[in-house]
């Protein structure tokens, strides 16, 4: 038997501003300990948005604050990165006048922001995660995570590129 897909925890109902006049608002507060986004997890998810009916549809805008972990580009350990999400979008009503790739409100009134959640967090993670601003990172030889301690590895300092001409300076 296949099983039923799990609905979104961030799947709200505007039904009732399909009826309300232009301008009806309502603001939402999140304070989630812990939300599974698809593959994401955000721990906590705070924050509130307001949705405000419009002539084209319900138009959403707020601010989302969470927590996300992801590898440290250097040192390849945690990194705990604050985020910021920042909704602004407009959900077109009926669904045949949304442009093409734009949002739209379903015939039930519903509507899920978990992919706009998604997005918004995995575009909010830095290209070059840290873990701290002076992260030194892994040693080349040896794998050694420097932040942790010094390695044994002996390193030259001269450019292997360069080591012939060492033969030509005088021995000290």
């Amino acid at each position: 038997m296949k099983e039923k897909p799990r609905l979104s925890r961030l799947r709200f109902n505007f039904g009732f501003f399909l009826e309300a006049p232009l301008g009806a608002s309502r603001t939402y507060q999140l304070n989630y300990p812990t939300i599974q986004v698809d593959e994401l997890t955000l721990t906590p998810l705070r924050g509130e948005f307001t949705a405000v009916r419009t002539s084209e549809g319900v138009y959403v805008t707020g601010q989302l604050h969470t927590i996300q972990r992801t590898a440290c580009i250097r040192c390849l350990e945690d990194a705990v990165l604050q985020t910021e999400i920042n909704l602004d979008d407009l959900y077109y009503y009926p669904p045949e006048t949304a442009p093409e790739g734009e949002c739209s409100l379903g015939e039930d009134g519903y509507i899920d922001l978990g992919p706009v959640v998604r997005e918004l967090a995995i575009l909010g993670i830095p290209l070059h995660p840290l873990c701290r601003p002076g992260c030194r990172g892994l040693c080349s030889q040896c794998g050694q995570n420097l932040n942790k301690g010094e390695c044994d590895c002996q390193t030259d300092k001269i450019d292997p590129r360069l080591a012939i001409l060492k033969d030509l300076l005088p021995e000290s």
